[in-house]
Order: structure tokens, then C-alpha cells, then sequence
């Protein structure tokens, strides 16, 4: 897969981390409303998250959104 060779393994790491497990960027991607969709579209213009800044590194759209089909 090309973006795995475009970045470092911490990098996808964390990016999978964004994508598989934290519990607010999943509910806010999958709802796509209310406060957790909220809460990490504020994220995302603050930039404070490594693992959202990851997954937007990674699969190119911010984590409140869902990554290109490939």
C-alpha cells in the first residue's frame, strides 16, 4: 500500500489509533453530528491531537470525516 510507505510507523500508528479506537473520533466520524462530531471538529482547528493530526496526515480529510474508500 502506498501510504505505507510514505510515513513512519508511529505515524500510522497513531493514525489507526484515531481511525480504530478513540471513542470520540469514532462516534463524531460515524454520527457525523452532536458533541463528539463537535468536540473534534474543535480539535481540528486547535491541532492539539497527535493521533487526529496523524489520521489527517494519513488519509488526507480531518478525523471528524471518514477516510476516502481506497
Amino acid at each position: 500500500m502506498e501510504t505505507e510507505r510514505k510515513f513512519d510507523e508511529k505515524t500510522l500508528k497513531r493514525a489507526d489509533f484515531c481511525m480504530n479506537k478513540c471513542t470520540a473520533c469514532k462516534v463524531g466520524r460515524d454520527k457525523g453530528k452532536g458533541f463528539f462530531n463537535w468536540l473534534v471538529r474543535m480539535e481540528s482547528r486547535l491541532k492539539l491531537c497527535p493521533w487526529c493530526r496523524a489520521y489527517e496526515r494519513v488519509y488526507g480529510v480531518p478525523a471528524y470525516e471518514k477516510p476516502p474508500e481506497a
